[in-house]
């Protein structure tokens, strides 16, 4: 469901003009709603007889207009105890001016040094009544006050319509927020999405369109999952932001893993005798590699110490600079005393290592010990070719038939492939059965690019296809949802 790339080169699409490969995204429902939002504004001012002053409410309401039902309460909290605060201030200090100081107030001397200390109450003030939040909107509302409406006839009714104007903008943003279309929302399906050219764009990041209508989702109901080759840990990462509530289907089926508890539901490992065949096998064609486990919940991956076996220049290369240079390699296979260890791949092994180490989420272990415990999958990088070559020797040993290869691109530099292995067992489609029985849904829908492999084809996620056919099939137009048309 993740898909792969369909092409590995993308020389020529690079070539395109970046102007060409402009994508003009139709106007989303903010700028609907904000549209609506100052129309609104406008009528409430001619219903009021023209009085007031409208531009302070559709200020308000601009800022009102959030993606999310709290954001927008909070913008509203802030706007009006921000403006509460203020106009105290601003009242304050015109008192001032009617008092008999002589001459006009708002050019003396006096006037200026109050000014500043009383823009420092007003932000102090926010500080003792731990609001210090809404600081800004209350410093803004009292020097609108006492810069530019201390002269006025009657200074005290730009203070009463400020407040007012306010209160109408938040006002109207949460009426504009709350009405939504008669939607019927499907609460018992699990949706599951790959990631990889299903979720993601081409540069490998979650359009804000796709972010916001995800979460959005999810606060409403969504069973949503998602499925993928990579680690627990590389979805954190690339998925940030989106409130991911059930168990994620994570390297290739071999694992369910909840992000919230930071606990693997279920777990396919590879059986520590076949995992002595591999390790074996990769020894003798001289294959460096990672061996990824899990243990008490953490994910520890342990790689052999080939510290003595490999050039210093090879090792100092990678320890010292951030981009790492590929040094020539006449000879692809460097002899070394009672190991002939292929230097391209430790050198793609070595990049992978130094731009995965510094996560949080994994736990790398140099060692020479025996692994062949709790072990999930074994990754193997090198050159394409090599990985092409490596995966036909595979194909004829006698154990393979209990294990399952795959292969991916994903944090390879170009020219580069990754190769893994599973035990037979550790697939996507059981490990999604389970998944279903697990959360109780009586039905399921897979998105992703391959058609054989998925419920729902994505064409092109750079258009936040997936999110589009999700809210297609999660909250569909119709009447039966008249009850949802007014909604936080």
């Amino acid at each position: 469901m993740s898909g792969t790339p369909t092409f590995r080169n993308n020389t020529f699409h690079s070539l395109i003009p970046q102007a060409s490969r402009i994508r003009i995204q139709p106007p989303g429902q903010r700028i609907l709603r904000s549209v609506i939002s100052v129309w609104l504004c406008m009528v409430v001012y001619v219903l009021r007889g023209m009085r007031g002053e409208p531009f302070y409410s559709i200020i308000a309401a601009l800022q009102c207009v959030q993606p999310y039902s709290s954001n927008m309460l909070r913008e509203g909290k802030d706007r009006i105890i921000g403006t509460l605060v203020g106009a105290f201030w601003g009242s304050a200090i015109l008192f001032l001016e009617l008092l008999p100081v002589g001459g006009d107030f708002r050019t003396t001397v006096v006037f200026y040094i109050l000014l500043g200390v009383f823009t420092g109450l007003v932000i102090y003030s926010t500080v003792l009544l731990n609001i210090s939040q809404y600081a800004l909107f209350a410093a803004v509302v009292f020097l609108g006050i006492a810069v530019y409406h201390i002269e006025d006839a009657n200074p005290f009714i730009h203070v009463f319509y400020r407040t007012l104007e306010t209160i109408i903008g938040v006002g109207v943003a949460i009426i504009v927020n709350s009405l939504h279309f008669p939607r019927v929302r499907d609460r018992e399906t699990l949706f599951v999405s790959g990631i990889d050219h299903v979720l993601f764009r081409e540069d490998r990041e979650l359009s804000r369109f796709t972010k916001v209508e995800l979460n959005r989702f999810l606060h409403d109901g969504m069973r949503f999952s998602v499925s993928t080759k990579q680690t627990p840990a590389t979805v954190r990462e690339i998925l940030s932001g989106v409130d991911l509530r059930l168990p994620i289907i994570a390297m290739d089926g071999a694992v369910l893993y909840d992000l919230h508890t930071m606990k693997y539901v279920r777990t396919v490992k590879i059986e520590p005798a076949l995992v002595s065949h591999i390790t074996d096998f990769l020894h003798a064609e001289g294959i460096p590699f990672f061996v990824n486990t899990v243990q008490d919940n953490l994910l520890v991956i342990y790689f052999k110490d080939y510290k003595d076996l490999i050039l210093e220049e090879v090792r100092d290369t990678h320890h010292h600079t951030h981009h790492t240079p590929t040094p020539e390699v006449e000879d692809e296979d460097e002899p070394v005393p009672d190991l002939a260890l292929s230097k391209s791949a430790y050198i793609s092994m070595a990049k992978l290592y130094h731009k995965k180490r510094t996560s949080p989420y994994r736990n790398y272990v140099r060692t020479n010990a025996t692994i062949n415990k709790d072990v999930l999958y074994i990754l193997i990088i090198d050159r394409e070719e090599n990985i092409d070559r490596l995966h036909e020797k595979l194909k004829e040993q006698p154990w393979i038939d209990r294990c399952r290869i795959n292969f991916d691109y994903f944090d390879c530099e170009e020219g580069e492939k990754i190769l893994r292995i599973y035990a037979a067992e550790a697939n996507r489609p059981a490990m999604l059965g389970y998944l279903q029985r697990y959360v109780g849904a009586p039905k399921v829908i897979t998105f992703g690019t391959e058609t054989d492999e998925c419920d729902v084809h994505i064409k092109d996620a750079g258009r936040d296809q997936t999110v589009k056919e999700l809210k297609k099939r999660f909250e569909p137009v119709s009447l039966k949802g008249w009850k949802n048309i007014l909604h936080m």
